[in-house]
Formats: structure tokens, C-alpha cells, sequence
């Protein structure tokens, strides 16, 4: 004979956490899925010695006193914080650039921007310019 379904919602119920916990998990979904939109600030202050000590602290509260999932989430978040963190070397912030090496000059930028510049936002006041010169392949 079939359960009643009123006596599978009652299960349900029974077995959910507290609405303080479930808030908690959803805020750490949210933090999850938007990870990459958390400004460099924050992220530079999670890399730091003083932003991880935080970090592993928070992340042992939350495994003592909400259990293991919750753990779990908290330090998927604050892993996936750090992994967006821009990383320095030898104190100085990591730059993208080209680097041709060889005969590369710079020139000033004047004029129209290109698509993608205008796009991303970008506003570059120096290109590196290289002409190449290629040889055909022969026996040296």
C-alpha cells in the first residue's frame, strides 16, 4: 500500500536544516557561481597571510558547527576567491604584456580604437610594434 504524500512532505520537512543554515548554503552557491565577478580588492585581501589565516579559521568554525557539507561549500568559495587573486612577483604586480624580444619598439597609440578595445573597455596608450623578416629555409 502506497504512503500517503502528505506523510513524504512531513519526511522532507523533518529531515531539512534550520532556515539559518539553508540561507547560509544558498549565499555560498551565489558566492560560488559569481566568483569571477568578486572585485580584485577583496581577492588581493583573501591572498594575503592575514586574509588566509581568516579564511581557514572561518572554514574550521563553519566544519564544527554546521558539519561537513557546509565546510565543504565555505572552502570550495574560498578557494575559488583565491584562485581569482592576482599574484605578485617578487612584490610586483603581474603585468600582461607582449614581450617579442628582439627588435620590438613601441609606438604611441593616436586615433581610432579597435573593436575589442572598445568592447572590454581597454585603453592602451602604447603598442609594441616588430617588423618581421623571414628567410626562406636552407641547409646553414
Amino acid at each position: 500500500m502506497p504512503r500517503p504524500m502528505s506523510h513524504s512532505l512531513e519526511l522532507v520537512m523533518a529531515n531539512l536544516d534550520s532556515p539559518a543554515k539553508l540561507v547560509y548554503g544558498l549565499l555560498l552557491i551565489v558566492v560560488i557561481v559569481y566568483s569571477s565577478v568578486i572585485p580584485s580588492e577583496y581577492r588581493s585581501f583573501a591572498d594575503s597571510l592575514l586574509g588566509r589565516v581568516f579564511g581557514i579559521g572561518i572554514i574550521y568554525g563553519v566544519i564544527e558547527s554546521m558539519g561537513w557539507i557546509y565546510g565543504l561549500l565555505t572552502t570550495m568559495a574560498f578557494l575559488l576567491v583565491l584562485t581569482g587573486a592576482p599574484r605578485s612577483e617578487e612584490g610586483f604586480m603581474i603585468r600582461e604584456e607582449f614581450d617579442g624580444g628582439g627588435s620590438v619598439s613601441e609606438k604611441r597609440v593616436s586615433g581610432k580604437r579597435w573593436f575589442v578595445e572598445k568592447v572590454l573597455g581597454e585603453n592602451p596608450s602604447k603598442i609594441a610594434v616588430d617588423k618581421i623578416v623571414t628567410t626562406a629555409p636552407g641547409d646553414s
